[in-house]
């Protein structure tokens, strides 16, 4: 499965790009940041981080869901930094991708050092 967003690197998806979701080749949803914004957003403590001491968003298990994923066994996030793999035990509520302040996505989590986050998130490969 692979979720990408229409717009250009370093963008949020937006009415003009949206958070692509593909499984087997096809794609599943489109969800632009307005609907990111209406699933159910998560507030988690990122002490690690060199910013925002808390991050909030969607899990990346809700977005999945959101857009008719099945059979999740690992995902790749893909975006400005070097791409991360999860597997499904890492899907926690503590896992999200956080809307940053530049209306960007960025997997961050509690759990997760910062050498795996993953700034402007563009695309999620599930089952790579």
């Amino acid at each position: 499965m692979l979720v990408g967003t229409g717009a250009c690197a370093g963008s949020a998806p937006d009415a003009a790009g949206s958070l692509v979701v593909q499984q087997d080749g096809r794609v599943l949803d489109r969800l632009t940041l307005p609907r990111l914004r209406g699933l159910p957003q998560v507030e988690i403590a990122t002490p690690q981080s060199r910013g925002a001491q808390v991050q909030k968003g969607p899990t990346v298990r809700s977005v999945l869901d959101a857009a008719g994923a099945t059979g999740v066994n690992r995902v790749r996030i893909e975006g400005r930094d070097p791409a991360q793999t999860l597997t499904n035990e890492e899907l926690t509520d503590q896992v999200i991708l956080g809307v940053t302040k530049r209306n960007t996505l960025k997997l961050t989590g509690t759990q997760l050092g910062r050498e795996r986050w993953v700034r402007d998130v563009t695309a999620m490969v599930v089952n790579p």
